[in-house]
C-alpha cells in the first residue's frame, strides 16, 4: 500500500525468501517482526495485502507495523479502509478502537469498543482499554467495575490487579486498594510492579511507617521504576514542574513516605478533593511534634503554603519555613562545590540601586502587562531594574516589551539554583525581590545562596517573619495592624496604603456582551469568585454554599475546573445546594474572562488564602466584593485592598458577618446598586488603583533597605512614609 509505505522498496519475490502468495507473504512478515526488521515486516504484510486486498489479518498486521514505526494516523487510515469487515469481529474492532484512540478519535474509539463488546462481553482487550479510557476521566466508578470483571476473567494476569488497584486508589478508596495489592503480592510474590503500588499506598493512606520500612527494602532499579510511577500520578505540567523542582531544589527531602504522602494531599486539593484534608493535616502535625523532639530539620518545600489551605496556625508555618533554612543552610555547608554567598554591598559610579525582580512567568499575559506598566512607572535615574522570569519551560522570549524599562530580562527557570544564583551575581544587585509571596513556583533554592546584600519576597503571606534567607516581610497597616505580635516583626517593613501593587487596569474590550453571551443566567443573582481550584479551601466553600442556601435565586459562577468541578459538585450536593447552581466559566482569552466578570452581581473573596488578583480585576471593573479577614497575612490582603480602594465596609471580621452581608447585598438590589456605584468611583480616586504612587512607595522601601545594607546595618522594622 504506496500510502502507508511510500519508501518501501519494490523488491522482486526471491530476495524475501521466495514469497509468492498471500500466505508465503503473511508468513514471511510474521518471520520479520520476530526478528525486529520491521519496515522490511510491513513491506511483506503490505504485499499480502495487495494479493487479497479483503484479508482482514493482513489489514490487522500492517496497522500493527505501522504503529510500532511511529505513523499512528497511517495504521488508522488502513484499518478505516475496511471498517465494516472489522467491525464484524471483537478483535477487529479492538484493532481499530485502539488505532482511533492513539489518532485521538474518541468517538470512533468508544463506538469501536462498545462493538467489540457486543459481539464479545469478555473481550478482554476491550475491557481492559476503556476502563483506562474511563480512569482519564476520573470515571472511577465505570473503571473499577471494568477493572474487577478483568481480574474475574483472567486472574492470573498481575497488571489486571495492578490496574484495580490504581483505579481505587484515583477514586481515594486507599484501604480497598491495599486490600487488593496485598492480595494480589500473594499470587505474584516477585512482581515489582505490585511491591511498588503496596508502598505507595501504605504512604497515601498515612500508614507512614510501614510505607517508609517498605521503601527500605527497595532495590536500586525498584527505586528508580517507584520514583517513575510517582512521576506518572501528575498533570503532563505538573509531572515536569514536580520533577524540575526536585532536580533544582539545594537541598530536595529524601523521599520518603510523609513526602510521598503530601505530593499526593497536593494533587487532591489541586482538583478541590479534600477527603485527606483533616488526615493531612494530621501527619504533618505529627512529623512537626517529632523534629521538635528529636531536634531534627526537614526541607519542608512549598508545603506552608498549602498548610494555609488547611488551616495550620502560623506557628506551625513558622516552624516548617525555619526548618527548611536550616536544613538548606547545612547542605551549603556540607557542598563546597556550592558557590559561597554574596553579601557585601557594591558602591555605585551612578548611584543607582540595582534591584532584581523574580517573576513567576513571562509567558503569562496578565503578569506581563502587569510587569510592563509596573516597570514604565520606576525612576530609571535612580533604579536599574533587571528581571528574571522562572517560567517552567522557557518557549519564544516574549521579553522584549520589558526592554525599554529594564537593564536585562532573563530566563531562568530552566536552571539549578546554582546555576542561576550565579547568572544572578552577575548582575551585582543590591536587592533581589520575589514577587512569589511565598507560592509554590517560590525558588527559595536562589534565595538561599544570597544572590543580593537584600532580599524580600513582595508581599508575603505569612505573619511570622523567619530569619534566614528573606530578610525583610511586606506589609501595610491594615494586613499587619499597630501591636500585632511586634516580637515576631522585626524586619516588617510596612507599606501607607496596601502591599498589593494592583496593574493600571483590567480590561475588558471584547467578548461577552450580555450575560447571555458569557454564558450566566439573566434572571439569576450572579455570585461570583476566580480562585484556581488549587488554591479553594474547604472552609471558603462551605461558607459560599451556605450564602447560596441564604438566597435560592443566586448561581455561583467559578473559573474552568477540569477535573475539579465534579469534587466541588459532590461538595455542594453534600451541603444541600444543588450542582446545578455551580457555574464554570469555559476555557477563554483573558479579555473573554473580563468580559464575563464585568455582568457578575458580587464577588466573593475566599477566607484563607484571598483571591487578590480575580479581586483587583473585580474591584477595577466596578464589581462590588465582599471579603473577610482573618489572622493570617494571606487572609487579610484582600481586606488592605479594599481599604486602599475606599470600601473598608465591604470586608468583615468573621464568617459569619461575611456570610450574613452576602446575602442582605443579595435580598437587596438597591444596596448592591449602591455597592456598584462606590465600586466604580474608587477605580478613580482611590489609593489602590494609583499605579504610579504605589511605586514611589516600593522604591522609598526599597531606599531604606539598601541604605541600612550600605551602612553595614542588619534589617530593621519601619514603616514607608505617605507621599
Amino acid at each position: 500500500m504506496q500510502d502507508s509505505n511510500p519508501g518501501a522498496p519494490q523488491q522482486d519475490f526471491t530476495r524475501h525468501g521466495g514469497a509468492r502468495d498471500h500466505n508465503d507473504w503473511m508468513s514471511r512478515g510474521t518471520e520479520l517482526h520476530a526478528a525486529g526488521r520491521l519496515e522490511q515486516a510491513l513491506f511483506a504484510f503490505e504485499q499480502a495485502l495487495v494479493l487479497s486486498p479483503q484479508d482482514v489479518n493482513a489489514v490487522s498486521a500492517c496497522a500493527t507495523l505501522l504503529s510500532l514505526l511511529d505513523r499512528p494516523a497511517a495504521a488508522y487510515r488502513t484499518l478505516l479502509s475496511m471498517e465494516d469487515l472489522l467491525m464484524q469481529d471483537a478483535d477487529g474492532a479492538a484493532n481499530l478502537a485502539i488505532a482511533a484512540e492513539a489518532c485521538g478519535d474518541l468517538a470512533k474509539a468508544d463506538a469501536a469498543y462498545a462493538r467489540a463488546l457486543q459481539l464479545d462481553p469478555g473481550h478482554l482487550r476491550s475491557l481492559n482499554n476503556v476502563g483506562i479510557l474511563a480512569a482519564s476521566s476520573s470515571q472511577w466508578d465505570i473503571a473499577i467495575g471494568l477493572a474487577r470483571k478483568c481480574v474475574e476473567l483472567q486472574p492470573g494476569h498481575a497488571p489486571h490487579h495492578a490496574n484495580l488497584a490504581e483505579y481505587l486508589s484515583g477514586a481515594r478508596r486507599y484501604a480497598e486498594a491495599l486490600d487488593t495489592v496485598a492480595a494480589a503480592m500473594a499470587s505474584f510474590p516477585l512482581d515489582k510492579d505490585l511491591k511498588i503500588r503496596h508502598t505507595v499506598l501504605l504512604a497515601f493512606h498515612g500508614e507512614l511507617e510501614k510505607s517508609d520500612a517498605a521503601l527500605k527494602t527497595l532495590q536500586s532499579e525498584e527505586r528508580r521504576l517507584l520514583e517513575e510511577f510517582l512521576l506518572k500520578l501528575d498533570g503532563p505540567g505538573d509531572a515536569y514542574d514536580r520533577a524540575a523542582s526536585r532536580a533544582r531544589k539545594l537541598a530536595p527531602q529524601p523521599l520518603d513516605a510523609l513526602q510521598i504522602h503530601t505530593d499526593q494531599a497536593v494533587r487532591n486539593m489541586a482538583i478541590a478533593d479534600w477527603r485527606t484534608n483533616d488526615r493531612f493535616a494530621a501527619l504533618l502535625r505529627e512529623a512537626l511534634a517529632q523534629n521538635t523532639a528529636n531536634g531534627s530539620n526537614r526541607n519542608w518545600g512549598d508545603t506552608p503554603f498549602y498548610g494555609l489551605l488547611l488551616g495550620m496556625h502560623e506557628a506551625e508555618l513558622a516552624q516548617m519555613r525555619s526548618e527548611s533554612v536550616n536544613a538548606m543552610d547545612a547542605r551549603l555547608k556540607a557542598a563546597p562545590a556550592v558557590i559561597a554567598e554574596f553579601r557585601k554591598p557594591v558602591a555605585r559610579q551612578d548611584g543607582r540601586i540595582r534591584v532584581g525582580l523574580a517573576v513567576q512567568s513571562l509567558h503569562d499575559a496578565r503578569q506581563l502587562q502587569a510587569l510592563e506598566q509596573q516597570l514604565a512607572h520606576h525612576d530609571a535615574s535612580r533604579f536599574a531594574m533587571h528581571v528574571y522570569a522562572f517560567t517552567p519551560q522557557p518557549g519564544p522570549q516574549p521579553g522584549e516589551l520589558l526592554l525599554p524599562h529594564a537593564e536585562s530580562v532573563n530566563e531562568i527557570g530552566h536552571m539549578t539554583g546554582a546555576e542561576a544564583a550565579a547568572r544572578i551575581r552577575l548582575d551585582r544587585l543590591d536587592l533581589y525581590v520575589e514577587m512569589a509571596f511565598g507560592s509554590p513556583w517560590s525558588r527559595q533554592d536562589i534565595a538561599a545562596m544570597r544572590v543580593a546584600p537584600v532580599q524580600l519576597r513582595q508581599p508575603g503571606l505569612y505573619r511570622r517573619h523567619v530569619p534566614g534567607h528573606w530578610d525583610y516581610s511586606i506589609s501595610d497597616p491594615y494586613v499587619h495592624p499597630d501591636g500585632a505580635e511586634p516580637s515576631q516583626d522585626a524586619a516588617l517593613v510596612r507599606l501607607p496604603h496596601s502591599c498589593w501593587l494592583a496593574s493600571a487596569g483590567a480590561q475588558a474590550a471584547g467578548g461577552a456582551t450580555s450575560r447571555e453571551d458569557a454564558g450566566l443566567p439573566v434572571d439569576a443573582l450572579v455570585l461570583a469568585s476566580s480562585l484556581s481550584p488549587a488554591l479553594l479551601d474547604p472552609h471558603s466553600f462551605s461558607v459560599w454554599m451556605k450564602i447560596l442556601r441564604g438566597l435560592p435565586d443566586a448561581v455561583l459562577w467559578l473559573p474552568q475546573c477540569g477535573m475539579a468541578a465534579n469534587n466541588l459538585a459532590r461538595e455542594a450536593q453534600a451541603a444541600g445546594v444543588g450542582p446545578a447552581r455551580l457555574l464554570f466559566s469555559t476555557r477563554m482569552e483573558r479579555a473573554g474572562a473580563l468580559a464575563g466578570l464585568r455582568h457578575v452581581d458580587l464577588f466573593l473573596d475566599s477566607l484563607r488564602i484571598n483571591a487578590v488578583q480575580g479581586l483587583e480585576d473585580a474591584l477595577h471593573l466596578g464589581v462590588p466584593a465582599v471579603s473577610c479577614a482573618g489572622s493570617s497575612v494571606a487572609s487579610r490582603m484582600g481586606g488592605g485592598m479594599l481599604h486602599a480602594a475606599g470600601l473598608g465596609h465591604c470586608v468583615l471580621d468573621s464568617a459569619e458577618a461575611y456570610q450574613a452581608e452576602a446575602v442582605r447585598l443579595g435580598r437587596k438590589p438597591d444596596a448592591l446598586q449602591d455597592l456598584r456605584k462606590q465600586a466604580q468611583a474608587a477605580v478613580a480616586m482611590t489609593p489602590l488603583f494609583d499605579l504610579a504612587a504605589r511605586v514611589r512607595d516600593w522604591e522609598k522601601a526599597w531606599t531604606t533597605m539598601t541604605e541600612r545594607s550600605r551602612a553595614g546595618l542588619p534589617p530593621a522594622a519601619f514603616d514607608v512614609a505617605p507621599a
